[in-house]
């Protein structure tokens, strides 16, 4: 049997937000970004800008209800720099990406970072090909 081709395209869509330290509770996942239904995470990346300043080390996961460690788990952000984002192939039902920090430790008093993902939605068509 022949594969059946799909003329539809879509381009990739791009979420991020800003987040800093005065946003987040040590082991408490918050919601960061919503995704609509049957989004599928392509890519993305967390980028420190200010290091989060805890006695010993902070750590990020990011995922969602269902895993909050989906596409990422234990990112460092004790340091400024970039960790790229894990994509699953996961399509999720419309719950928010969440973003749970991990202090090391002691009155951290600074931290903020950018947290952005690269994304399509299954069964969307903006255009054809053919």
């Amino acid at each position: 049997m022949a594969i059946t081709k799909n003329f539809n395209r879509q381009e990739l869509l791009v979420a991020h937000v800003d987040i800093k330290l005065a946003d987040l509770t040590s082991g408490v996942a918050a919601a960061a970004i919503d995704l609509p239904p049957n989004a599928v995470v392509t890519g993305g990346e967390v980028v420190t800008a200010e290091a989060f300043n805890s006695a010993a080390s902070d750590v990020l996961d990011v995922g969602d209800a269902g895993s909050a460690s989906r596409y990422l788990n234990d990112g460092n952000v004790h340091a400024a720099g970039r960790v790229a984002l894990v994509p699953t192939g996961f399509s999720g039902s419309g719950n928010p990406v969440t973003v749970t920090w991990t202090s090391g430790g002691g009155t951290p008093t600074a931290g903020k970072l950018r947290l952005a993902l690269q994304y399509y939605i299954a069964g969307r068509a903006t255009s054809t090909l053919g």
